[in-house]
């Protein structure tokens, strides 16, 4: 993977991570029946959406050379897919703060509130998909494959998922039982991401163009790959164990296993961005 890739790695994991936080601390707040609780939470934890929201933005502008032609990727909305993507991110960024600044500044009813807090959930999802159909390309092989729809919506329902409960915990008053109950679905969710990453592999391992082999270059990525399953592993155990803990180190566990389970989003969106070889000489 060539450091030129890197700015887009960080981009996709952490859009992904603030979308996945922010659909489950807006499912969060549709259970929270005081406003003055709602309040506190949405400011505090989107907070922190944002902040991850910001830093990808900022690192994609990297990988254009010069912040300066960030502009420039607006020039063909609708005919190419980076500028829906960067148009949908905006969008989902511009609603998201405008939420975010409702609840800070007090500004309008709270039904008007609530109405920006779900078109920002819906403004995210969209983003998603704008996100997915920039790399179905039909002339890389191993990026137009069912394969690329489901790692990044996995990056999204878990790692998001992840983040979310981080959040929570650190904003909002959580039980052990629940707890529980989104741990045991992160975790699930994890194990079959497991299961797809071997099957995507051995998918991998298939392909072959002109002038390359999947498996060679499987081969030249498999620290990387391997690295990958064990931050996976250790992502793993560490929310279990969060999820039976109390207060601070509920929070201490969780954020050790965001820290491992974005490292190895990372890790697996470098292989990703490695397995960049199209058919043919171009």
């Amino acid at each position: 993977m060539h450091f030129l890739e890197l700015p887009l790695v960080f981009f996709t994991v952490l859009a992904q991570c603030a979308v996945g936080a922010y659909l489950l601390v807006s499912t969060r707040l549709m259970c929270v029946a005081d406003e003055q609780q709602s309040k506190n939470l949405a400011i505090k934890a989107l907070f922190f959406v944002l902040g991850f929201m910001t830093i990808g933005f900022a690192a994609s502008t990297m990988h254009l050379g010069s912040p300066l032609r960030a502009f420039n990727s607006f020039n063909r909305v609708g005919a190419s897919g980076l500028s829906n993507e960067i148009l949908t991110g905006s969008i989902f960024f511009a609603i998201a703060g405008f939420y975010w600044l409702s609840e800070v500044l007090n500004v309008g009813t709270r039904s008007l509130r609530t109405g920006l807090r779900h078109l920002g959930s819906l403004a995210g999802v969209v983003f998603m998909a704008a996100m997915i159909k920039v790399y179905l390309i039909n002339t890389v092989p191993l990026w137009d494959s069912i394969y690329t729809p489901i790692e990044f919506t996995f990056t999204v329902i878990t790692a998001g998922l992840l983040f979310g409960y981080v959040l929570l915990n650190a904003f909002d008053v959580r039980s052990v039982k629940s707890n529980k109950i989104i741990a045991g679905v992160g975790v699930l969710l994890i194990a079959v991401h497991f299961v797809v990453m071997i099957s995507r592999v051995l998918d991998f391992s298939t392909v072959v163009t002109s002038i390359h082999q999947g498996t060679t270059v499987l081969t030249e990525y498999s620290s990387m790959i391997m690295t990958q399953c064990i931050l996976m592993l250790i992502a793993v155990v560490l929310w279990s164990v969060s999820a039976h803990q109390e207060s601070n180190k509920v929070r201490f566990y969780s954020l050790l296993a965001l820290v491992a389970l974005i490292g190895a989003e990372i890790f697996g969106r470098g292989v990703f961005y490695g397995m960049h070889f199209t058919f043919g000489l171009i």
